[in-house]
């Protein structure tokens, strides 16, 4: 298949266009190339003209390109809708003006805010706190409107706290890592009870690979199930995890750089994703850990 990937230089993005390069035709849309054997196109998804002209000739589109980031989307909320929302409505008008089949799209477990019981089902009540989680429902209405008027088939995907190793320590789980390999203070908001279930990138690329012609009209929470734990827990494991010295340090949250309130927990029900997908998460938190660790570890001695 022909395959576009907006966001494609990213994190999941790249893991997921060298996966699929392997089988498929693949090209990465993008503000910045960062691989230089797979086809790239220049280009930013809030630019209609750029957009259309450049998302061409292809069989599906992969839109991964969003904002991302708590404290980025929180300083600029309305780049945030611009990027998020205006992207996605200008990647499906070149999906519907050049006759492009199918978008996969890559929404967030943000869209569900506070749940009202665990773990989260599809359809669990849909109650954004944040900028980011409001955007990416408002864009899975507008797929589905695309699919409704215009016949664009759509696969949606609400993703639940993705890590790995090429991963930015701006998120937590590498930041973490980082700090312990240095044995550096790690900071944690608030007293560190917020609930995550981290999912490994290379499960979540797994699942994207299985809905390339299937899955149609389909919204999938897609995730790991298995190891739910607390941020505390998570710092403390991953001190134990790398013999660290690192202490930990508790920050109440109004004297973080955060201005929301931290959604407490989220695990997600993937029940639907192993029915309908045959999914099934392979990388353990630990074995997540130790990848995450032995790059970073390669990254630091190279400094």
């Amino acid at each position: 298949m022909k395959i576009i990937i907006t966001g494609g230089s990213g994190f999941i993005g790249s893991y997921l266009a060298m996966q699929l390069k392997q089988e498929h035709d693949v090209t990465i849309f993008d503000v910045k190339k960062n691989m230089s054997d797979i086809n790239f196109i220049k280009g930013d998804v809030t630019n209609l003209e750029n957009v259309k002209n450049s998302i061409v000739n292809c069989d599906l589109v992969i839109h991964l390109a969003a904002a991302l980031g708590v404290v980025n989307v929180e300083k600029d909320p309305i780049q945030t809708l611009n990027i998020n929302l205006g992207g996605t409505k200008n990647v499906l008008e070149a999906c519907r003006i050049n006759n492009i089949k199918k978008i996969i799209f890559s929404s967030s477990s943000e869209i569900y805010g506070e749940p009202a019981k665990i773990p989260i089902k599809e359809n669990d009540p849909i109650t954004p706190i944040t900028t980011y989680g409001i955007s990416k429902l408002a864009s899975e209405e507008y797929i589905k409107s695309y699919s409704k008027s215009y016949g664009i088939q759509y696969t949606i995907f609400r993703l639940f706290n993705v890590y790995g190793a090429m991963q930015d320590t701006q998120w937590v789980l590498p930041a973490f890592v980082d700090k312990a390999i240095s044995n550096k203070l790690i900071s944690i908001h608030s007293d560190g009870s917020q609930v995550r279930a981290f999912c490994y990138v290379s499960d979540i690329v797994d699942a994207f690979q299985s809905v390339l012609q299937t899955a149609n009209g389909e919204i999938i929470n897609v995730g790991n199930d298995s190891n739910p734990i607390s941020i505390k827990e998570l710092a403390e494991k991953i001190i134990s995890l790398t013999n660290s010295e690192s202490e930990i340090k508790f920050i109440p949250f109004e004297e973080s750089n955060r201005n929301r309130t931290e959604i407490m927990k989220r695990i997600p029900d993937i029940n639907k994703a192993k029915k309908i997908l045959n999914y099934s998460p392979k990388i353990t938190l630990d074995e997540g850990i130790k990848k995450v660790v032995k790059h970073r570890k390669e990254i630091n001695s190279d400094k």
